[in-house]
Parts: C-alpha cells; structure tokens; sequence
C-alpha cells in the first residue's frame, strides 16, 4: 500500500500526463474550447501539486513528476504557503 505522499506523487504524474495528452487535441479545438480545456487541465496540475507539497514531497520531486521546472512549483506553491504540519 502506499503513503500519502507516493499517492500524491502518483496524482501529479496522471495531471500531467493528462494535460500533455490532451493538449493537442484541445489545440486543434475551437479558441474558446481549447483555453477552457487547457485552464483545466492546468488547474488540476497546480491542485495536485499543491496537495503534493502538503503531503511534504520536495519540490524538486513533484517538478520532475509534472514535468516543469521547480520554478513553477515555487509559483504555484507561493511563498507565504506551508506545509501542512510544519
């Protein structure tokens, strides 16, 4: 069975994985379709990172799971958010 923290870590890989795979397609849809697809499979990338980070997986990890750089989990995480816990 698996912790909290491998769970989330499995949640990002599928968030990104999703968003990578349906990109195209989104690409070729309407403008209006494609951005609305887009923002939410974005957003369900950022939620799943966040939870990740909660679950205390270091940035570096949950970067390599969604396949962005750590720079963008330090945007998405915030300065002023903590981990939960800590």
């Amino acid at each position: 069975m698996n912790g909290p923290r491998e769970e989330a870590r499995l949640a990002v890989r599928r968030a990104g994985q999703r968003l990578t795979e349906d990109a195209a397609a989104l690409m070729a849809a309407s403008g209006e379709a494609a951005e609305i697809g887009l923002e939410t499979r974005a957003e369900e990338l950022r939620r799943a990172v966040l939870v990740a980070w909660s679950a205390g997986v270091a940035p570096e990890d949950i970067a390599h799971d969604a396949g962005v750089e750590v720079g963008v989990i330090h945007d998405w995480v915030g300065p002023g958010d903590t981990r939960v816990g800590s």
